[in-house]
């Protein structure tokens, strides 16, 4: 997530001469850092009620959900980074205005990039199962946090753009 994110603003990211308030950013520095040592805290080797490395068995780690999670995971990732492309070509097309974002999953919701945020999480979270505390946590703070965020992006674009397509949804595909 991390080098994702590092990536993103380091190549995508079209500059510009807006400012991010620092409470987001102690906010997000704080989340990846926590979300990070979390999970290796309640890991194997790194928790003392973990199961020692003499009894893992790859036939319990291998399984039909953890690949299906793992598919979904990197099927975000690139969704989340096509969003994020869309938007930084929007900002050069019109750097001095807001526009209606269009292609890939814009076409069915108006912050694609938190839906996949979601799904990120909430495919982490099933890879590492209900007894990591820790990311049924993180997964909780992100899905009300990103859905929250989108319902105010949503009603941000239909306030302001008349013709905003209106079968758009605000985060979840065909629901909300």
């Amino acid at each position: 997530q991390c080098s994702r994110r590092f990536y993103e603003c380091a190549f995508v990211n079209a500059k510009s001469n807006s400012s991010m308030n620092i409470l987001h950013y102690i906010v997000g520095y704080a989340h990846y850092f926590c979300t990070g040592t979390g999970i290796l805290c309640q890991s194997p080797e790194f928790s003392s009620s973990s199961e020692s490395v003499e009894n893992f068995d790859l036939e319990k780690v291998v399984t039909v959900k953890n690949c299906v999670a793992s598919f979904v995971f990197l099927w975000s990732m690139w969704h989340q980074l096509r969003a994020h492309k869309i938007f930084a070509e929007l900002k050069v097309k019109n750097p001095n205005k807001h526009g209606i974002p269009h292609g890939d999953l814009f076409e069915l919701v108006s912050c694609p990039h938190y839906f996949c945020e979601v799904l990120i999480y909430t495919s982490l979270s099933v890879i590492l199962g209900l007894s990591h505390s820790h990311i049924l946590a993180v997964w909780l703070w992100v899905v009300v946090n990103q859905t929250v965020a989108a319902f105010m992006s949503h009603s941000w674009y239909n306030k302001h753009f008349q013709d905003y397509p209106k079968e758009r949804r605000a985060i979840y595909p065909y629901l909300l």
